[in-house]
């Protein structure tokens, strides 16, 4: 990759996964002026904080944790089709603050090229906070970043997403509820289940997505489940979306 940034200082949104710890590497060894941040919220999945400040340490760049209350704001709280777009405008505005007050002259995210194919509302919110999106605009995609990765050392985790993505739009977000959802992937982690996971929870029924090589292994743990107030566990491939 030649040198795709714009600015000589940077507050990089770090989430902890492999897109963002690319940016964040990238951006190191081309010797910018480098802060990371990272949200911690309801919605935020308990490895992936542990992960960013990991990231953070290990390419010895100055991390933040910046912690919101999002179920306070009512439109993201009912789960709206536009909840993902109202939070990632407040989780940005959020992020240029913290680069102001640490004279910072951009906030860097992890999008990149093949994200703009698809219909992602948390991208216009992006465009309209002035993010930068360096791959994205280097037309740099999925799998120039993952090479990169593995030049860099750096594992590629399965995807993951907010909380909120394991449930239906329209369901009132709770703490409960999620911290529910956490939970019930932490289980799983821990058990062994491996690749991209998600458990989507709608009333007291979950469905336990991974990929086909996992699911033996994810289905040891159903009673572990159900004592989390799951009372019916179902199984399928991992399938993109809510």
């Amino acid at each position: 990759m030649s040198d795709i940034f714009q600015a000589n200082s940077a507050l990089i949104a770090l989430s902890g996964g492999v897109d963002s710890a690319v940016l964040l590497a990238r951006a190191k060894e081309a010797g910018l002026t480098l802060h990371a941040a990272t949200v911690i919220s309801e919605f935020t999945p308990s490895a992936e904080i542990k992960a960013a400040e990991e990231l953070a340490a290990r390419f010895d760049v100055p991390w933040h944790p910046v912690c919101l209350g999002l179920l306070v704001f009512e439109d993201i709280r009912q789960n709206t089709l536009e909840r993902c777009y109202l939070c990632k405008k407040i989780i940005m505005r959020e992020m240029k603050s913290l680069a102001l007050r640490l004279d910072m002259e951009a906030v860097f995210d992890g999008t990149h090229a093949d994200d703009l194919s698809k219909d992602r509302p948390g991208i216009r919110a992006l465009k309209e906070e002035g993010i930068i999106s360096p791959f994205a605009l280097a037309g740099i995609g999925k799998a120039d970043i993952l090479s990169e990765a593995k030049r860099l050392g750096i594992s590629a985790a399965p995807p993951s997403a907010c909380l909120a993505t394991r449930i239906p739009f329209g369901t009132v977000l709770t703490e409960e509820l999620l911290e529910t959802v956490d939970a019930a992937e932490g289980i799983l982690r821990d058990g062994g289940v491996l690749g991209v996971l998600r458990v989507r929870i709608n009333g007291r029924r979950a469905v336990v997505e991974t990929e086909p090589a996992a699911r033996q292994t994810a289905k040891l743990y159903e009673n572990k489940l159900k004592q989390l107030g799951i009372e019916e566990v179902s199984y399928r491939d991992y399938s993109a979306g809510v």
